[in-house]
């Protein structure tokens, strides 16, 4: 049902008093506040995370934004993995320090760092999996030590989706989206979603409405339209990438691919332990040769397109350094494991032998 109401009409004054008093679960009034699309579409993504509630919102950055200054406070500290969305990175280095709230960030796999730069912390944040390195967090590993220091745990669960992983099973506080990636899945929606408890979304709900980045009913609708095919799409994904990441392995012109599902990664373990034995829709490699390189190899493809986003049913690909990351300089994107020529691509729904001809054959045109 897609509702596009902004405001509604009550049959008493008493009953529109009510309804305005409690905002939620007392009748519809006004969109920012409440709305049958936007609701269908929490109840859905909850469900899909085996989630109590869930609070939408107008993109995935709002999301992040607004559970952490539901969970913050000016004077606190955040402890961060450092492999992190650029946005992310900068939201948590640049913009709450202005509002007094710090971040200690470390490797997200430097399990004794985080342990020590917990003690006096308000919070453990981290990506499922890493982007744009697409390095896999030990999310039970992590939540013991949350557990331990007395914070929650938030996973931003975009890059694996509920499809491959549930965060809150595995003790995560809360698991957040952003819903214009696999969960919209058509490159057609902007939103963010975050699941948890009823008192953490409580939190969240009063800076939603009073911040006002809420999601609209419109593109709640086009998100629930995505939600019906996200085993299908995300399943078919994973599988396509692992087949062009052991391609792109063996070809002279990649110098390393990332990605959790290839012999040898680092991650495979936790990839197997914690995502079903799939790697995910996203791989990374370092063209070499560096940054002009990989831009005369992403000039060659024909069938992946260069556009920033992800998670869609046609393959992105990005420069990360000139794009997702441009917010890091040289030193945080050597320490976030990106180099010049690091590309970060985005497999779609496409034949995968599409994909790997184009990619191989690009490569060999740029030399």
């Amino acid at each position: 049902m897609l509702d596009l109401a902004s405001t509604y009409a009550f049959d008493s004054t008493e009953s529109f008093a009510k309804a305005s008093e409690e905002k939620v679960g007392a009748g519809y009034v006004y969109t920012r506040w409440a709305n049958p699309t936007v609701d269908a579409f929490e109840a859905a993504v909850a469900d899909l995370e085996g989630a109590q509630d869930a609070e939408a919102f107008a993109s995935g950055m709002a999301a992040i934004s607004t559970v952490l200054l539901a969970e913050c406070s000016a004077g606190d500290r955040i402890v961060a993995a450092r492999q992190l969305y650029g946005g992310t990175f900068e939201l948590l280095s640049q913009t709450l320090p202005r509002y007094g709230i710090q971040t200690t960030f470390c490797d997200v796999a430097d399990h004794a760092s985080i342990e020590d730069a917990l003690d006096g912390a308000k919070l453990l944040y981290c990506e499922t999996i890493g982007n744009p390195r697409v390095q896999v967090a030990d999310i039970p590993a992590l939540a013991k030590l949350a557990r331990a220091a007395g914070v929650p745990l938030l996973v931003d669960n975009t890059f694996a989706s509920p499809v491959l992983c549930r965060p809150l099973e595995h003790g995560a506080t809360a698991s957040i989206h952003s819903a214009t990636k696999f969960l919209g899945g058509h490159n057609d929606l902007i939103g963010g979603v975050v699941c948890a408890e009823p008192g953490v979304i409580e939190r969240m709900r009063h800076i939603a409405r009073e911040f006002g980045a809420v999601l609209s009913p419109f593109n709640a609708w086009l998100a629930l339209r995505g939600i019906a095919t996200i085993h299908l799409r995300v399943l078919r994904a994973s599988e396509s990438a692992l087949l062009v990441a052991q391609a792109l392995a063996e070809h002279p012109g990649v110098s390393a691919v990332f990605y959790p599902m290839l012999d040898g990664d680092p991650g495979r373990a936790l990839a197997e332990r914690l995502l079903g034995g799939y790697g995910g829709g996203m791989l990374a490699f370092d063209v070499a040769g560096g940054k002009e390189q990989a831009g005369r190899f992403q000039e060659e493809l024909k069938v992946v397109q260069r556009a920033a986003s992800l998670g869609g049913t046609r393959s992105l690909i990005v420069h990360a350094a000139s794009v997702t990351h441009t917010q890091l300089d040289a030193e945080q994107l050597a320490a976030a494991g990106i180099s010049e020529g690091f590309c970060r691509l985005s497999v779609g729904i496409e034949d995968p032998e599409d994909l790997i001809t184009d990619l191989v054959e690009a490569l060999d045109r740029a030399g």
